[in-house]
């Protein structure tokens, strides 16, 4: 069975510290593309591509796309037009995956290829017009300045709107409104929510209680399918920011309780309330265990030998046959610090 291939669509927003926040792991920029499809789109140093003839674009694939399924789609309406959909996108980022395996204006002849081959005439032209805009809008993309990365302050999110308007106005220069909504909707309904949360994180006159509220409110406002991909992800990220936040002020055990309600329900509070008594238990008993273990480390009138055969002996009265590797473990964090 073939795999799929293909970028991962994320949102459009060129700015790093929302990536590296929101999606850490995806080794993408915020296009979609890989770091060098960006610069090769950009005309940075891209080699060169001899003229190489197509029947289908599938001849001789790029290493990354062989045994792979063609992602996207092509169809025409009743009337022989192009339909402009998600899928027509999901085509183009098929094959422009494999940018650095092969020049773009190869990978370009063989998406032109595959289109003229999967296409009649009239829809063929219609979605190499599409593509010639949506390429242009990529390189456009990887000229704009990025916002600057913060330390450990808030982020810029008024540099962050003003970015989601130049990139909303790059597209209008050199795709339809139709093709817009096509490509973009997904990803503009998520980059609002995004700037949404950081607002309502960063905002100095929300209580806790009601920044939780508002953020449970926009979550709410996401689309049945998008909201559901990312709710396990938006929670554990606003409980961090709020629980964080809740330790630092020194909030007292019913804001807590009330934070966590307002986001992950009763239930899912009492758990998480269940999982602190059982972390503080386990605190008090390492605690408890670490001053038994340095009275006998400190113990001089041990031997060696003596002190280990004294600490193993311990540690099984304290610990379990199955706790015990992780309370060496950490006993080992403890003594390099």
């Amino acid at each position: 069975m073939k795999k799929k291939a293909g970028l991962l669509l994320l949102p459009v927003i060129v700015v790093v510290p929302l990536l590296i926040w929101l999606t850490p792991e995806t080794g993408t920029l915020a296009t979609g593309e890989q770091p060098a499809g960006r610069a090769l789109l950009a005309g940075d140093a891209a080699p060169s591509a001899t003229p190489v003839h197509f029947s289908t674009g599938l001849e001789g694939l790029p290493r990354s796309l062989r045994d792979t399924e063609v992602d996207g789609e092509l169809a025409v309406d009743e009337n022989g037009r192009l339909k402009i959909t998600q899928g027509v996108r999901n085509l183009f980022d098929y094959f422009l995956s494999a940018v650095g395996e092969e020049p773009v204006e190869t990978l370009l002849q063989r998406l032109r290829a595959y289109i003229r081959h999967r296409l009649p005439a009239a829809a063929a032209a219609e979605a190499e017009g599409i593509l010639d805009g949506y390429i242009a809008y990529k390189k456009g993309l990887a000229h704009l300045q990025e916002v600057a990365q913060p330390g450990n302050g808030p982020i810029d999110t008024a540099a962050m709107r003003r970015q989601l308007q130049q990139v909303q106005a790059l597209r209008t220069q050199y795709l339809s409104p139709a093709v817009i909504a096509a490509f973009f909707e997904s990803e503009d309904v998520y980059e609002r929510y995004t700037l949404a949360r950081f607002e309502i994180l960063q905002d100095p006159k929300l209580t806790p209680q009601a920044r939780a509220q508002q953020l449970a409110t926009a979550e709410l406002q996401l689309p049945p399918e998008l909201r559901e991909s990312l709710k396990v992800v938006t929670q554990v990220q606003n409980l961090a920011s709020l629980t964080e936040d809740w330790k630092k002020r020194g909030g007292s055990p019913a804001e807590l309780r009330q934070i966590r309600e307002q986001l992950v329900g009763p239930e899912a509070t009492g758990r998480l309330e269940a999982l602190d008594r059982e972390r503080a238990a386990w605190a008090q008993r390492m605690s408890a265990w670490n001053s038994e273990r340095a009275a006998i480390l400190g113990n001089r009138s041990l031997g060696e030998q003596d002190r280990k055969a004294r600490l193993e002996a311990m540690r099984a009265q304290f610990f379990t046959a199955e706790e015990r590797p992780r309370v060496e473990a950490l006993e080992q964090m403890h003594d390099n610090g």
